[in-house]
C-alpha cells in the first residue's frame, strides 16, 4: 500500500446569528468567543438543540453541515488508505461511522476573545487526534500480512469487489479499536482574527482551515467558504 498525503477537503458552512440570539447587551468578547464555540460544535460535534435555540440556526441545514464534515473525512481517509469502496455502501457506512466517531473525540478549548491593534483575536487550544500516526504500525503490518496472503493465491478465486472489501474492512477495524482510545499530539493554540463588516462578523477562509488542519495531526486541507454572523 502506498501512503498518500492526508488531504481533507475543507467545506465551511455560514453560520447566522442574530442580534436577538446574542444579547444585545453583550459584549463583543463573550460573542466572538460564544461563534467560535458553536462554529467549533457544529462542525465537528453536531448542532445540538441548545445550538438551534441559541442561535436561531436552521436545523437542517445545520445537521447537512455535520454530515458533510463526517462524509469529508470519511472520503480523505478512504483516499489516504487507498480503499477501493466507492461502490462498496456497506463498508463506506462503516467508514463514515469512524469518522463521526473520530470527530466526536475532538479536544479542544475556546479562549476568551482579546482586542489588540484594533481588532479582535480568540485563541484556541486544540489537541490533535494522532490517530494516523497511533494506527501505522499495526496498518503496515496488516498490509504486509495482506500481501502475503495475496502472494499465496488466497484470494485467486475472489471478485474485484469482494477483494477490495476484505482489505478495507481490515483497515477500518483497526481504525475503528484505536478509536476507543485515541491518542493526541500536544495542545496546538491557533489565534483566529475576527473580521468585522457592518452588522456581521466572520472568521477568514485562512482561519477556518487552520483550524480543521490541527484537529486531525497530519492532515492538509485545501477549499475554504468564509462563514459570517449578524453581530
Amino acid at each position: 500500500m502506498k501512503i498518500k498525503k492526508f488531504l481533507v477537503v475543507f467545506l465551511a458552512a455560514a453560520i447566522v446569528w442574530s442580534i436577538s440570539a446574542c444579547g444585545g447587551k453583550d459584549k463583543k468578547e463573550k460573542k466572538y468567543s460564544a461563534y467560535i464555540e458553536n462554529l467549533i460544535m457544529a462542525n465537528y460535534l453536531g448542532a445540538s438543540d441548545e445550538y438551534i435555540e441559541s442561535t436561531g440556526a436552521n436545523k437542517k441545514d445545520a445537521e447537512a453541515m455535520y454530515n458533510a464534515n463526517v462524509d469529508r473525512l470519511a472520503k480523505a481517509l478512504r483516499n489516504y488508505y487507498g480503499l477501493g469502496i466507492n461502490e462498496d455502501d456497506e463498508l463506506y457506512a462503516d467508514l463514515q461511522k469512524l469518522s463521526g466517531k473520530i470527530y466526536g473525540n475532538i479536544k479542544y478549548s475556546v479562549g476568551a476573545a482579546y482586542k489588540k491593534s484594533g481588532h479582535y483575536f480568540v485563541d484556541i487550544s486544540i489537541s490533535p487526534i494522532d490517530i494516523i500516526a497511533q494506527t501505522d504500525t499495526d496498518v503496515r503490518n496488516y498490509v504486509a500480512d495482506f500481501n502475503n496472503r495475496v502472494s499465496a493465491g488466497e484470494f485467486n478465486n475472489y471478485e474485484k469487489e469482494k477483494y477490495e472489501h476484505d482489505f478495507a474492512e481490515g483497515i477500518v477495524d483497526i481504525l475503528l479499536k484505536a478509536a476507543d482510545g485515541m491518542k493526541y499530539q500536544e495542545p496546538v493554540t491557533v489565534t483566529v482574527t475576527i473580521l468585522e463588516e457592518g452588522d456581521t462578523f466572520y472568521i477568514s477562509s485562512d482561519d477556518l482551515a487552520r483550524i480543521d488542519e490541527v484537529m486531525v495531526a497530519g492532515s492538509t486541507f485545501t477549499d475554504n467558504t468564509e462563514s459570517s454572523t449578524s453581530e
